[in-house]
Formats: structure tokens, sequence, C-alpha cells
């Protein structure tokens, strides 16, 4: 039996359904599900019967949830002593984004969290790669991240919202609006290094579309993207929202048909803090929803 076992019997008992649960826990439904037969198991009891589309406990499952509570109410108890006395311990958070996406966090995410939660303390850790800042989460250096989706196994997803990708190009270069897959072939383009997992990204989102850019230029440093088209070295698949503000020195095409990514907030499956799921409970406010890479 685990303290995450006695969250979840909880909350699907206050929710009367696993949806409603597994949403305000951040799972995904067929792990919770999961969780609670495993509970059931190890007590040789029935915890939840099913009334209409809706959940309500049995007589045991009454008794379970009632010391549940008690339960997680001391160690409660004992987390908040801890804080207490604990000269130390501060309501910091710590936010991993690579250079990009550490821009829309700070402008798009971070304000309102701020108004709502003014004792939040949220620090913005830039990482140079996707691999720098996974290895942060499972280190335990960073609390959670802002990425651009998929994740890889083993971590919780949060998505926040889509972004249309758009090609960018120096101003003259003669293509079609919006711009189709087949006219990328041959043309010159500023990518991420050959060695970085953006470039393998790339990679495999040109093989999918059958055909072969020119590389033109290859650096991580995304600062350096926009300066270079407009200098003329190549073109880049860049967020629509990011290049529109230099459309007057470059050319923004959109990709026929569009090219959409998501980015979302990731974290490790261990335990949530108070103060990341704070965090997690404003963006869902906002109106995502939750899902899991497996």
């Amino acid at each position: 039996m685990t303290l995450q076992q006695l969250r979840y019997l909880i909350a699907v008992a206050e929710h009367g359904s696993m949806t409603g649960a597994a949403q305000e826990l951040f799972v995904v439904q067929p792990a919770l599900s999961r969780s609670l037969q495993s509970l059931e198991r190890e007590l040789n009891v029935v915890l939840f019967t099913r009334v209409g589309r809706g959940l309500v406990p049995t007589a045991a499952g009454v008794q379970v949830i009632n010391l549940a509570r008690k339960v997680l109410r001391g160690v409660q108890a004992i987390k908040d002593l801890v804080r207490v006395e604990d000269p130390t311990h501060s309501d910091t958070v710590h936010l991993a984004a690579t250079a990009t996406l550490a821009i829309e966090c700070t402008s798009g995410l971070l304000p309102g969290l701020a108004k709502l939660h003014p004792e939040l303390h949220i620090v913005v850790d830039r990482q140079d790669s996707r691999e720098a800042l996974f290895a942060s989460l499972r280190s335990g250096e960073t609390d959670i991240a802002l990425v651009d989706l998929p994740a890889p196994g083993g971590f919780e997803v949060l998505p926040l919202r889509s972004y249309e990708v758009v090609l960018v190009s120096p101003k003259h270069t003669r293509l079609s609006d919006p711009v189709s897959w087949t006219e990328l072939e041959g043309l010159p383009m500023i990518l991420p290094p050959r060695s970085s997992a953006r470039r393998a990204d790339f990679e495999m989102l040109f093989a999918t579309a059958g055909v072969r850019p020119t590389v033109a230029m290859e650096t991580d440093d995304r600062g350096a993207w926009i300066p270079c088209v407009v200098a003329g070295h190549g073109s880049v698949l860049w967020y629509a929202d990011l290049a529109q503000p230099f459309a007057s020195s470059v050319a923004v095409r959109s990709m026929s048909p569009r090219l959409i990514r998501t980015v979302g907030l990731v974290r490790g499956r261990g335990p949530i803090s108070r103060e990341v799921r704070a965090l997690l409970d404003y963006t869902r406010r906002q109106g995502v929803q939750e899902m899991e890479y497996v």
C-alpha cells in the first residue's frame, strides 16, 4: 500500500468517477484504475461499485477512505512541521526550458501564475538542448520542464497549446505561399547540428515528406537563426508567433499541409510538491488536457 494509492482512492471517492479523479491527479485513467485494482487485491475487498455512470464506495470502501484521509492528514502535518522548522525551505519551482520556450514561458505562462500565487518563486533554467533538459528532470535538478512534445517515456505530460511552424526564408526567395513540402527539395536551410536530437527530428520530418533540403548552415543557437535568414544564408522552420515580428525583413509562409507542434509541461512520476501542483492546477484551469506518452 502506498500514499499514492490512498490519494487516488480519495480522489475517485470525491469525484465519483475515474475520469474526474484522473484529471485532478494529472495521471492517465488506465494507470489510476490499475492502482486501485492493486489496492483492492491487497486488501481483499471491493472499494467501489458502479451506479449508472458513476462510482460509489462500498461499505468497506467508506471505512478505508476515512482511514486514508486520516493517514494523509498526518503526512501533511509532518510536511508542514518540517517546512516551518527548515529555514532553507523556499516556495521555489525550477522550471527548465530551451531558450525559445523560455521566452514563451516567461511571457505567456508566468505572469498569470504570479498574480494567482504571488508566494511562488519560479526559476526558469534555460537548457541548451532537449537532452540536457530531460537529464535535469531525471536527476531532480529540475522540478518541471516546458518542451516540444512528444516526450520520452517515463514522464507525465500536460499539453499546453499547439503552435504552427512556418517556413521563414530570405525576403526574395521565390516559393509558393503556402509552400508545398516538395518545394523544400534542395532548398538551402539552416538546421541544428547533425549530432543533436533536434536534428534527428528534422531529418525524420523531411524523410516523411520525401524531400532533401540542402544544409546551408548548422547551428543550435536559435537566437542566430533569424539573423542568418535575414543575411540570406538559408531558410528555417520556426514558430509562426516568433517569426511574425520579423515579417518586414523575411518571408514567412505556412506549409501545405500545415505543420503543427504541441508544447507541454513535463515532469517525472514521483510525488508532486505543493508548489508544482499549484503550477499544474493553474495550467489545468486554462483549459488544457492531460495525456501520457509511453
